[in-house]
């Protein structure tokens, strides 16, 4: 009775672990791995952005309002953003 009951006090859960310590081995990469996943989706968000932008400045007109410097930090910036 005693190998029964010790094969099976190992299956059971103990309400006295925090949860913390349940938490399964991999919760902590896929946490990782989401944030990680978030933070390259925005980043991208603002490349596609930036692009959009720098676009509209040279293509719609703009480029004759703005100084001949910040012209061209926005081409170097669309060129940059379309190679990438």
């Amino acid at each position: 009775m005693d190998a029964v009951h010790a094969a099976n006090s190992g299956t059971r859960t103990n309400n006295n672990v925090p949860e913390e310590q349940r938490r399964l081995p991999e919760a902590v990469l896929n946490s990782t791995i989401l944030r990680w996943a978030f933070i390259d989706k925005a980043i991208s968000s603002l490349g596609a952005l930036a692009l959009a932008w720098a676009t509209i400045v040279l293509l719609g007109g703009f480029s004759t309002l703005i100084k001949q410097k910040d012209f061209w930090f926005v081409t170097i910036i669309s060129f940059l953003e379309a190679t990438s």
